[in-house]
This record gives structure tokens, sequence and C-alpha cells, in this order.
């Protein structure tokens, strides 16, 4: 018995082929690889007025999760766990969703599409990684950057689908309990 193909299928085949075409012009390099290719996903987040933590995590594609920085190494050292191969496609699709490459390198100031700009707010910087021959991709957003051109929903959508699989704000947030107390030491680092 001979099977015949789902019409979408076709469909979804020659679109396949026709953006697999669409870095053809240049020469030698190769474009983005498929988001569940990356060797490392990266997200930083500076200091603030209101006391943000400054943290990094950084998740490999093998699963390997590392949350490091300041509000780790001053309440007992870098945080290493895994996640499953789920929680990475959860993490490649909603990279898929941010559209990273369609975003400016960064969001700062008026000449970056920030129509208000906030002082004292923190930073995040998401920093992608990719295969050797591919290109990485990398985003500073200043926090109190807003304006319709700021992708801040895109990027506050991504942090929200990391911290679900990487339970970043939670560990954060029992970090923050074993901080020193007014006049408390915590060894060299305080």
């Amino acid at each position: 018995m001979r099977s015949r193909a789902h019409p979408f299928a076709a469909a979804a085949a020659a679109a396949l082929l026709l953006s697999a075409c669409s870095d053809a012009g240049q020469r030698g390099r190769k474009g983005p690889a498929p988001f569940t290719a990356f060797d490392a996903l990266t997200v930083e987040q500076s200091g603030c007025y209101r006391g943000c933590p400054v943290f990094e995590v950084k998740i490999f594609a093998d699963g390997r999760v590392r949350h490091s920085g300041p509000e780790f190494e001053f309440t007992g050292g870098a945080h290493a766990s895994r996640i499953d191969r789920r929680a990475l496609d959860s993490i490649a699709g909603a990279l898929r969703t941010a559209r990273l490459d369609d975003m400016r390198d960064r969001y700062r100031d008026r000449t970056d599409g920030c129509e208000y700009t906030y002082m004292d707010a923190s930073t995040l910087s998401i920093s992608l990684t990719r295969a050797s021959g591919h290109r990485n991709k990398s985003v500073d957003l200043y926090t109190g950057c807003l304006g319709p051109r700021v992708p801040t929903e895109r990027i506050g959508a991504l942090i929200d689908a990391i911290d679900k699989v990487t339970g970043t704000a939670a560990l954060l947030e029992q970090r923050k309990r074993l901080r020193p107390q007014n006049g408390e030491t915590a060894g060299a680092a305080w």
C-alpha cells in the first residue's frame, strides 16, 4: 500500500528549502544554527539602585546550568545543576519566539529606540554562543529603557522561560536569605 504525503508536509518542506537559501549571498559565512544547537546561553544581570541581584546563569547544550556572580560568591559559591532535554527544548522554543537574532545588539538610550529612560535600573545581557562557523548573538537591555521599538516583552518572556526551567529566581531568593545582615561578616568577601 502506498502512502500519500499530507499537503501541508509539501508546503513545509518547500518553506524549509527556501529558508536555507537566505544566506546564499554571504560567502564563507553560515546562517544561524537551529536554536537547539546552541553551545551556551548566558544571561547576566547588573546591579541597580534598589539592590538588584548581580548574577550570571549559563546554560550549556548538554543541560549543565551554572549560576555564578557576586550574589552567589558571597553566599556559598557558584551553583551547578542540570536540566533535561525537555527543558532545553523549552528554552530553544523561547529563543525562537523571542527572535533574538532580529534584535539590536543593545537598548540603552534614545539612539537604540528608548523613548523614556529611567535612571538606576539594571542591565540584562543575553548571549547566545553557537557552534563554530555559526553567528553568535548578544543583546544588552538597560531595563530602564522603554519605548515601542524596545523588545521588553519578548526579552521578559525569554527570561521567564529560562527561569521556569532553571529556577534562577527561587535560587536567588534562597541566596538572599543567606546574605549577612547589617554588621555581620561573611568571610573575606564582605
